[in-house]
């Protein structure tokens, strides 16, 4: 059994290092990651969030003025795309134990884990990386599960493999006397002498994007009754799981977090974007003109004294040119049309290629769209991009179950049983077929090249357990026996026969 959670204040710890301050979360002493990283992911939050700066530009009169810039957010969807792709509703997770079953199905429910997860590892795909992190809600008494974006979450200790130690920032806004104020919890997760630690402590700024001056966790109410500190007892891993996207981050080869869909296109995005706004510029400006000489223009006046309007003044429609004569005439600017099309084309190719995707998935040549099983028989980029992402996505999913058991035991929310395996099985419909993947597993048990246990797991998701379960039954219907007939047999030999 696990130890119950160990809460403790520290000694005098609202009053002890209340005077700290930092310019940002970077300088605090127990975070040493780069800046030029959080630089990075912050670049790509903008693009994501389609957040560009007006165009300035010089008028015909040699007037400084500005325009939104016109962009076409295909970071969203390239990350939305793989995101789809790898996870969606359809996927089934469930463990091999019918009590801590429910128990998961209850918490994945509570907290639409299916539908926020989907969503979250969009964003995370797009930026950098995304954590999930269970904790316990003393309110509900139930676990519920946060995510945390790259922008938010501090690699404290890390190597090749795994992140094992970080800090994750929260930050809320309050409006205090008319001012606007920052208050960020810092989480702060941590092994010391083989039991997990996690320290919050809290800060406030009056400036946005500063960290500002520790204070004391019940400034906020939400905070106060909020432990400084916390240990847990017999954990076996972090509390949190880190998801990144497949492949090394060639941003910062030494840097434990992931390089988003963005970083290896955003030249390529940044080209689509400004020639998407060229042209939505150019078919805005090539509106037919018309051109009048200024006789058309001159103000003349009715017997009332009421002006007589030849034009519509409210529209830029007309052009006013000074002639000797009076003359008018259209004028209409021919559209580049084509040269932007196949310009904005060509460049989404390129950024397939460099995501990881199909040739044609994102832009259109005029041929049909590929079926699935076109896609399998080509072996294409796509999915083997999927395929390694799947396997990440898999392992964080089996992780972040351990974490939600090891800390619904801690809290005692759970005592059922712990010695259970957990299934993952992605919805492959829309990209395997099942009917050639049962004949690929039945040729190989048929062969000796894999064992029926081994082939049922690959089919149907089946865990080691589930899988041996049903192949014993498959043998006692073979073998003529009911299945329920032979468990009373064997509950009756077991309590005698008079019972």
């Amino acid at each position: 059994m696990f130890e119950r959670i160990k809460n403790f204040f520290r000694k005098g710890g609202a009053a002890i290092g209340m005077t700290n301050s930092y310019s940002t979360i970077l300088d605090h002493p127990k975070i040493a990651m780069p800046a030029d990283e959080y630089d990075r992911i912050q670049k790509n939050k903008r693009i994501y969030m389609d957040q560009f700066p007006n165009v300035e530009y010089i008028d015909s009169n040699g007037t400084a003025c500005t325009r939104p810039f016109h962009s076409i957010n295909v970071s969203k969807v390239l990350s939305r795309k793989l995101a789809k792709l790898v996870f969606n509703e359809g996927c089934v997770i469930n463990v091999d134990d019918k009590q801590a079953d429910k128990f998961l199905q209850d918490i994945f429910r509570d907290n639409k884990f299916r539908k926020n997860f989907g969503e979250e590892l969009e964003a995370g795909y797009a930026i950098g990386g995304l954590a999930l992190r269970p904790y316990f809600d003393p309110s509900t008494q139930k676990i519920k599960i946060s995510f945390c974006r790259a922008d938010s979450f501090f690699p404290l200790q890390s190597n090749s493999n795994d992140i094992s130690e970080a800090a994750i920032a929260n930050v809320d806004v309050v409006v205090e006397n008319g001012k606007t104020i920052y208050y960020t919890l810092l989480e702060i997760h941590e092994w010391v002498n083989g039991k997990y630690q996690i320290s919050n402590e809290l800060y406030r700024s009056e400036n946005a994007g500063q960290l500002g001056n520790r204070v004391p966790l019940t400034y906020l109410e939400k905070y106060k009754n909020l432990q400084p500190m916390a240990l847990l007892d017999r954990f076996t891993r972090p509390l949190f799981t880190y998801i990144k996207l497949a492949g090394k981050n060639n941003a910062n080869l030494s840097s434990p977090l992931g390089a988003g869909v963005i970083d290896n296109s955003r030249k390529q995005l940044m080209d689509i974007n400004e020639k998407y706004d060229q042209f939505m510029w150019e078919i805005e400006k090539s509106r037919t003109k018309i051109m009048a000489s200024d006789h058309f223009f001159k103000v003349r006046f009715d017997e009332q004294g009421q002006p007589i309007k030849r034009f519509d003044t409210n529209t830029d429609l007309y052009q006013k040119l000074k002639t000797d004569e009076p003359f008018i005439d259209s004028f209409s600017p021919s559209l580049h049309s084509t040269e932007y099309i196949e310009s904005i084309n060509f460049i989404l190719k390129i950024i397939e290629t460099q995501v990881g995707l199909s040739p044609g998935t994102m832009s259109f040549d005029g041929q049909s769209v590929k079926t699935a099983t076109e896609i399998i028989s080509e072996n294409s980029e796509t999915f083997s991009t999927r395929a390694d992402n799947v396997l990440i996505v898999e392992e964080a999913i089996k992780e972040l179950v351990t974490s939600i058991f090891e800390l619904a035991r801690a809290y005692g929310i759970y005592t059922g049983p712990s010695d259970f395996g957990v299934n993952v099985d992605f919805d492959d419909g829309v990209f395997e077929s099942k009917q050639a993947q049962l004949e690929y597993n039945n040729s190989a048990v048929l062969g000796s090249l894999m064992s029926k246990k081994t082939a049922m797991m690959k089919q149907f998701g089946y865990t080691e357990k589930e899988a041996l379960a049903e192949l014993a039954q498959i043998q006692a219907e073979i073998l003529g026996i009911d299945p329920m007939e032979r468990q009373n047999e064997a509950e009756e030999e077991e309590l005698g026969g008079e019972e």
